[in-house]
């Protein structure tokens, strides 16, 4: 997957919140422009936390069950405010029921200010 230092141009969530799609750029004065659009589908929960001129540095899987377990308390407030997809009982009933229905997680990381985390059941790479 090319993205290390690449810069997102922008974000799109479309099919009801079920797509998430990055448009991302490398492009530094003097070299070529490159990009790459990296697709998460059939998501099931996301978040982002951003400011402008983000570069991603890294994405990685994790189990979506140790994702929720580190935002336990954020993920359980969200559920008690908007009502998280597929949500059973708790935190940790979520998480193993994700992974049960094949479901992954992936930390978005950037070196400026942008942290983020999808769970979903696949990415692709374009």
């Amino acid at each position: 997957m090319k993205y290390h230092d690449f810069h997102i141009d922008k974000y799109e969530i479309s099919d009801r919140g079920k797509t998430i799609k990055f448009h991302l750029v490398y492009g530094y004065a003097g070299e070529e422009t490159d990009t790459s659009d990296i697709t998460f589908s059939d998501v099931a929960l996301y978040n982002f936390v951003h400011t402008d001129n983000a570069i991603i540095t890294d994405i990685y899987e994790a189990k979506p069950s140790e994702l929720i377990n580190e935002r336990s308390s954020e993920i359980t407030g969200w559920n008690r405010m908007h009502r998280v997809n597929l949500w059973e009982k708790d935190a940790s009933t979520y998480g193993k029921n994700l992974e049960s229905l094949g479901y992954k997680a992936w930390h978005i990381e950037s070196a400026i200010g942008f942290y983020g985390f999808v769970i979903a059941k696949e990415i692709s790479n374009a």
